[in-house]
């Protein structure tokens, strides 16, 4: 049996569109086992149907290395939320490549898994972290993704999860079709200070930093909890964004009272996690 442990992630970091990503302390399982019919269990049933997408992910691998798609009992233990921005359908795609791996004793490098898992998902955001885990910044060069680490304070991280879910197909489509260019020089100069408070683990450079230009202006409107955690964030000095296309927020700070004082306050649920600097892993069972 191969069991395929696979962080959630949060895209953007709000400044970081569709570029910057962080691998979080919060898991799911995916289980691959011998079966004589290919069957799912674990998950919802509007799920457990041949077009799921770890399944999907693994038969791609398959064909990539060229060896006949056996049957397998996939097994799905996880508690992330499905279309809340927490990288549910990355984690499923890179489990699904590294079963297949595992499952034929292949030798696929971590970027190979990337290359993969970014054709599938359309973007490197969200599968980069869940690889290789911490922070990653990820660019497109001729069709290739290439990754580099950000290094990371000590940072704790308050996942707040409304109830609403939003498709990443329904947050695009509120995005503009362009931004101004002053808007676009400002967003590169609070991208680059963001980094580098991110690193350094300096609080108000971070708060400072995070006013996004691209899709938090335009994303906020379909998060009817996103005004009033903003406006008590602002008030704090607490860092907040969007986690990937919504509906879930992040709150970002080295003082866990402060995220504590928040959570005091939500009525929506939450998470206590930290960046994990471990991406996805393998374990035979």
């Amino acid at each position: 049996m191969i069991k395929v442990c696979v962080p959630a992630t949060s895209a953007n970091c709000c400044v970081g569109f569709d570029c910057m990503g962080i691998a979080l302390d919060w898991w799911s399982t995916f289980t691959f086992d011998v079966a004589h019919t290919t069957w799912i269990s674990g998950c919802d049933p509007q799920f457990g149907t041949p077009d799921n997408l770890v399944l999907q992910a693994f038969y791609r691998t398959c064909e990539i290395l060229d060896v006949k798609k056996p049957a397998v009992h996939l097994h799905i233990q996880t508690d992330i939320p499905f279309s809340h921005g927490f990288g549910s359908s990355a984690t499923c795609i890179v489990a699904g490549i590294l079963g297949a791996n595992a499952w034929f004793h292949t030798s696929l490098t971590k970027a190979d898994v990337l290359k993969i898992a970014t054709d599938i998902e359309g973007h490197p955001d969200n599968v980069a972290p869940a690889i290789f885990g911490a922070a990653t910044v990820s660019i497109m060069v001729d069709g290739i993704p290439h990754m580099t680490y950000l290094p990371t304070a000590n940072w704790q991280i308050l996942a707040i999860v409304p109830k609403e879910t939003i498709s990443t197909k329904a947050a695009r489509k509120v995005l503009p079709p362009s931004i101004s260019f002053d808007q676009a020089k400002q967003q590169v100069a609070h991208a680059l200070v963001f980094e580098q408070a991110l690193q350094t683990g300096d609080e108000e450079a971070l708060f400072l930093s995070c006013v996004d230009y691209l899709h938090e202006p335009y994303r906020k409107d379909l998060i009817p909890e996103y005004e009033g955690i903003h406006a008590y964030c602002q008030a704090h000095d607490l860092s907040m964004w969007i986690s990937g296309s919504g509906s879930s927020m992040l709150a970002i700070s080295k003082d866990k009272k402060k995220l504590d004082d928040l959570a005091s306050t939500l009525v929506v649920p939450w998470h206590h996690v930290q960046i994990s600097q471990k991406g996805a892993y393998i374990e035979y069972e």
